[in-house]
């Protein structure tokens, strides 16, 4: 019976949910605010696209090689360092007030956050079985993102009392924060339970993974969705900051509101998932930010972002979800994080890419002597590639045999 077969899961523990909070408030805080920091020290729309790309590039690339060294070694070590020195990165951007050294340290930054993203992914799945890992990974994401819904509230009412011009300065707090948060994170992690890690002397066969017919098509349309939605990345913050002129309290008004559609939405589309399957909500991730980019590119007040973002927030709650989900239904239990990393790799070169592009275009072509206009031009282009792309995974493999769940259930009754 598959019932049988199926691996033990352990149980979610205080610790391992402490690691998501700690972690989500200092991601919030980080990823949210760090490109608005850099247009506050004068970056331009190409060194914007220039920073996003390489920071994409370095969140991602360097994930294929944590991810086997995660499977092998173990995932609590690799949290614990990526988290400290991730925080005490973010600790120094405190003192950055020119361009120079900013994308230095964000692309350190990215790499030290590289190291945990898989570990903790793969540490998820080990509180799984096949039949429930929807709606596990759904609910233990939900109650880490309370994490950045905190953050968001916080730095809300640490902003109200700044003044009405935004600085390098107004990030201080803020980054103090994200920085002390990620370190506290990688020190929860220590009490977390995890499985043992795969036999050291397993050697990774790159034939394992590309001889994997439903990973390397999803490999190809989330590459070609990656430069699609990364796009619109670098001119996202010219929006908030130079045509809105947004303040730091309205910045993190708009952050409640994604984080909060997001933490909403990931528990109830992941047990979703395990009743009708993966790939509706897999597709339904994906189409649920085409929208995001019009109502940036139309906002003339900053209550327009609080729509855009509820949209993002929804969206990114579905991904977080059905992106680990997904990819550990295909991944061998040993080879988990590989997987992981392997398609957030593959992932990073595409946005490095769409980062690079939306920033050439927007610069070169667009917004030459036309201003706001050519940076909404680039908005609507990404909206429709999003849109073309989006589609594509109408063509992913089903991975949730939803029968089989009801097999299951039907057994454990009798």
């Amino acid at each position: 019976m598959r019932e049988e077969g199926e691996e033990r899961a352990l149980q979610p523990s205080k610790a391992l949910y402490g690691t998501g909070v700690a972690g989500s408030f200092a991601d919030s805080l980080s990823n949210r605010y760090i490109s608005l920091l850099a247009v506050a020290v004068g970056v331009t729309v190409s060194q914007m696209s220039w920073l996003r790309a390489v920071e994409s590039l370095s969140r991602h690339i360097f994930q294929f090689v944590w991810g086997r060294l995660v499977d092998r070694h173990g995932k609590r070590r690799f949290i614990l360092a990526g988290r400290v020195l991730n925080g005490a990165l973010i600790a120094a951007l405190i003192f950055i007030r020119a361009p120079g050294w900013l994308i230095p340290l964000v692309v350190g930054i990215a790499i030290c956050w590289s190291l945990a993203s898989p570990a903790w992914s793969s540490l998820m799945g080990d509180y799984t079985t096949s039949s429930t890992r929807g709606e596990v990974i759904g609910q233990i994401s939900s109650l880490s993102q309370a994490g950045g819904v905190a953050a968001m509230v916080i730095s809300l009412l640490i902003s109200l009392n700044q003044p009405e011009e935004t600085t390098p300065e107004s990030f201080t707090i803020i980054l103090a924060m994200a920085a002390v948060m990620s370190i506290a994170s990688g020190l929860l992690s220590i009490f977390a339970e995890e499985k043992p890690p795969a036999p050291s002397g397993e050697r990774l066969e790159l034939s394992k993974l590309m001889g994997d017919k439903r990973y390397v098509r999803y490999l190809a349309i989330n590459m070609a969705y990656g430069l699609s939605m990364s796009f619109a990345w670098p001119l996202f913050p010219f929006i908030v900051v130079d045509k809105l002129g947004m303040k730091i309290w309205q910045i993190a008004a708009y952050s409640i509101c994604s984080a909060a559609f997001a933490m909403l939405s990931q528990r109830r589309l992941g047990r979703l998932m395990d009743r009708i399957g993966r790939r509706p909500v897999v597709v339904f991730s994906r189409l649920s930010m085409v929208a995001a980019p019009l109502v940036y590119a139309l906002a003339g007040d900053w209550t327009h972002i609080l729509v855009a973002e509820a949209m993002l927030g929804v969206g990114m709650g579905a991904w977080m979800s059905s992106g680990p989900t997904y990819i550990m239904d295909m991944a061998p239990p040993e080879m988990r994080a590989t997987y992981i990393a392997a398609n957030t790799a593959v992932f990073g070169v595409s946005s490095f890419i769409g980062n690079l592009a939306g920033g050439y275009v927007t610069d070169n072509f667009l917004a030459a002597g036309h201003g706001f206009a050519g940076i909404q031009m680039g908005l609507f282009i990404s909206s429709i590639l999003r849109l073309v792309t989006g589609l594509l995974y109408l063509l992913i493999y089903e991975t949730h045999s939803v029968r089989d769940r009801g097999v299951e259930a039907e057994t454990k009754e009798l």
